[in-house]
């Protein structure tokens, strides 16, 4: 929670699913767990699996000249997009 995009995204995502004539609190804790277990599964299992595979490319020096291609080139598309959004 030190993130401050974290609670500006929480602050502005979680109001609309919280009913205002009900009582809150077991509203906001059942969108905290609900959180809080996506965020495992998430972070613990999708990371997780992609991050072994990486690893395991990684140990090569083909390997690694394929990842900063592949991520450099992400780079490079990311700026181009933000450049022709007028962002």
């Amino acid at each position: 929670m030190s993130n401050p995009k974290a609670i500006v995204f929480i602050l502005a995502f979680m109001p609309q699913f919280v009913r205002p004539d009900a009582p809150q609190l077991p509203q906001y804790l059942i969108l905290a767990g609900t959180m809080v277990a996506i965020d495992i599964v998430v972070m613990w299992g999708g990371f997780a699996v992609v991050a072994k595979s990486l690893t395991q490319l990684s140990h090569s020096e083909r390997g690694q000249k394929t990842l900063n291609r592949v991520f450099g080139s992400l780079f490079i598309l990311v700026a181009a997009l933000m450049v022709f959004s007028g962002h």
